[in-house]
This record gives C-alpha cells, structure tokens and sequence, in this order.
C-alpha cells in the first residue's frame, strides 16, 4: 500500500455518451484517478473553477461547441496556470501540433487511445509536467528549456521571418502570400532551414527556434 496523492480530474466533452465512458474509463485503469468533474464545453468549466472547483487535471476535447478546446486552454492557462491539461483530439497534423503548443496543453492524444496509453499520459502530466505522443514531440518540454548546444547556423531576417509565420496556423501557401513571394520561393526556405537546423518538420523547426529564443510560442 502507497501513500501516493489520488489525481483529482475534471472531464470536459460536449458528447454525453462519450464523456460518460470516458469518466468510467479513467476511473478504472487507475485507483488514484478521481474524477470529481464533467462538464460539456469550456465555459462550463471555467465557471465551475470560478466558483472553488479545485482538479488537478483537465482532459479536454478539442472540438465542442460555445467554447473549444483550444479557446478553453488558453483561458485556463492565463488564469489556472497549473492545472495539467490532456487534450483529445482526431487531429494530429502539424499545424494542429502547434496551434495546441501555442495555446498551452501539456499532452495530447487521439480519442481512440489504448487505456494504457491514457493511463501513461495523465500520470506523467501530473508528475512530469508533460506528455506528448511521438518519438520527436516526447522532447519538446526539454527543448523549450534548455539551449541548443553547438554553433548557431546563420538565418537571414527573411528566413526567421518565415519561422515566425511557420509558428502560426497559417498553411506553407498562406505563408508565401503574406510574405508577397512565390510558394517555390517559400519551399526553397523550408529545405534550406530543415538543412541548417538539422529538423525534419514544421514542428522541429519551430522548436528549434522557440530553444534558441528566435521565436517565442507563447
């Protein structure tokens, strides 16, 4: 027998069935998981932490009606910073990846999860701070921390220009149109930066800029 803190949770899923499950679900894979709270958008939820509800983590879905949960995340990360949020999501391409980053969560996962999976995700939330799925992305808190060891490559104002907006929601061909030059033009930017910082993604190389404080995601 351990003395271990039971996890207190609150869950937000504008599907009643879905949520239902998903609370018996989480309760089941874990005798310290106690779900103490259900609410069905984001609003809900806020208002029932304005009003003294204390969890210590909220699973979140991504799309819900009044109050989604990107919205929702970035409210309850300016105004109950240390709540642990998991994310659900059908949603996993890069742009995606980094719009749920900019807004703050600390893990997320697709909602057809193993339990295994969900049971890993929360408790290392709750102990590390963090979880992310894939094999690059399980490195991101570490790289928002530290700074990148080694000689910075070179990059021009047009180049960090590009980061910046590769930092956005917006697509590789909304990024060529705001910065008036050609998609080929933009492509060119992006094999020669993946190049210079030695990333293979969007999303490396936006991390790869947010560690050596070119860019902030904040």
């Amino acid at each position: 027998m351990t003395d271990e803190k039971n996890i207190e949770i609150a869950v937000v899923d504008d599907h009643s069935l879905f949520r239902k499950g998903l609370v018996n679900l989480i309760q089941q894979i874990n005798p310290r998981f106690k779900v103490i709270s259900e609410a069905s958008h984001g609003q809900e939820l806020i208002d029932q932490l304005q009003a003294g509800l204390k969890v210590d983590l909220v699973v979140l879905d991504l799309d819900m009606p009044r109050l989604d949960g990107h919205d929702t995340c970035k409210i309850l990360k300016r105004n109950f910073s240390d709540l642990g949020i998991l994310m659900l999501t059908m949603k996993d391409d890069e742009t995606s990846l980094i719009r749920l980053l900019r807004a703050g969560v600390n893990g997320y996962l697709n909602k057809d999860v193993e339990p295994e999976e969900l049971e890993l995700a929360l408790i290392s939330i709750f102990e590390n701070g963090f979880h992310y799925t894939d094999a690059m992305t399980g490195k991101l808190v570490n790289a928002l921390k530290d700074p990148a060891e080694g000689k910075m490559p070179e990059i021009n104002d047009q180049e960090l220009k590009f980061i910046e907006l590769a930092g956005t929601e917006l697509t590789y061909k909304e990024i060529a149109s705001k910065m008036n030059l050609s998609e080929k033009t933009i492509d060119g930017y992006r094999s020669r930066l993946f190049d210079k910082c030695e990333v293979k993604s969007r999303v490396g190389l936006v991390m790869f800029a947010v560690r050596n404080h070119l860019i902030s995601i904040e």
